[in-house]
């Protein structure tokens, strides 16, 4: 008998973007452009004689015939595929995309040196890093998620704190030793390394009470060139625990001053009103476990460092 079918490639956009929700992910799995993944699913919904997704501001949504027909579609598809397994005899497992937003200080100084660990531990999901400043808006762009440094305020995401920050100078030990810098009156303004705003600098200058004496005159680069250039002796950069832990760890940073902006924090976002997948919890989970430990760690050092110190001043003192 034969079989009253659409298209397969309509019903292959349609599966993929009605399980991404997005025409976007769709395209990438199917290696495909986005007006063709549109385009397949026009002629679903002619051949149909039905809406399938209803078109939003903020992206697509299916219809209720459309949940109803992704439920079967999907299923059927995953018999196909085992069916044509079994009979190849080869298991090809199917990677998730994630794509995920970051900024370059982020990515460069915590995140890229353990992302073969994420990679390990979910072999499942192909992770496609964009590393940007530019704030994503995640109802037009390809990002699944991000990693955002603020106070947690924006507009159109749902955002989970991951971690609180303490953003302070941080500077080599031999800096410190070269020096006679005690207090942050004494810091030399051209050993300010800046960002490519004053913006944090001038808020931290605030709080230690300098603000009208000190201005930032040491060289502008972005935040992920200012703590390796405060490793090498350079200056001061400003910087927090987290994308100068491993440096902190390490001994090759020191944090001078007990003055602290404690109202930033790294968070998880999404586009407001999107549920969390499966790749996007891993994600999620994995960076809660993996900042928790280099917190940890900072925490540790720092422990460490005061109980040295505390023996020598008391010999001193005597």
């Amino acid at each position: 008998m034969a079989r009253n079918l659409p298209p397969l490639n309509a019903l292959k956009a349609f599966e993929a973007a009605a399980r991404h929700e997005s025409f976007t992910a769709a395209a990438a799995e199917l290696n495909v452009t986005h007006a063709a993944v549109s385009r397949h699913i026009r002629e679903l919904e002619g051949w149909l004689g039905t809406k399938l997704f209803l078109r939003t501001g903020r992206g697509v949504e299916l219809t209720e015939r459309g949940k109803s027909y992704v439920a079967d579609l999907t299923r059927g598809f995953d018999i196909l595929a085992a069916a044509t397994e079994n009979v190849s005899g080869r298991r090809r497992r199917r990677r998730q995309k994630l794509s995920v937003s970051v900024e370059p200080s982020f990515a460069a100084l915590w995140l890229v040196p353990r992302l073969g660990r994420f990679t390990v531990a979910n072999p499942e999901i192909e992770l496609i890093l964009d590393s940007t400043h530019r704030l994503v808006d995640f109802s037009r762009d390809e990002a699944d998620v991000g990693v955002r440094y603020g106070r947690g305020v924006w507009s159109n995401v749902a955002a989970d704190r991951l971690a609180a920050t303490n953003l302070t100078p941080v500077c080599s030990p031999a800096l410190l030793r070269d020096r006679s810098i005690r207090i942050p009156a004494d810091i030399p303004p051209d050993l300010l390394l800046q960002e490519e705003t004053r913006r944090y600098w001038n808020e931290w200058l605030s709080a230690a009470g300098v603000a009208e004496r000190i201005s930032p005159e040491g060289p502008t680069l972005g935040l992920h060139l200012t703590v390796p250039a405060a490793e090498a002796g350079q200056g001061f950069a400003l910087a927090d625990e987290v994308i100068a832990g491993d440096a902190l760890v390490g001994g090759r940073l020191v944090r001078p001053f007990a003055v602290a902006i404690r109202d930033y924090g790294y968070y998880f976002v999404r586009g407001a009103g999107r549920k969390e997948t499966k790749p996007m919890t891993a994600f999620h989970v994995w960076l809660n476990t993996e900042i928790a430990q280099t917190l940890q760690a900072v925490a540790n050092a720092t422990e460490k460092a005061a109980s040295a110190i505390a023996p020598a001043t008391k010999r001193r003192g005597r």
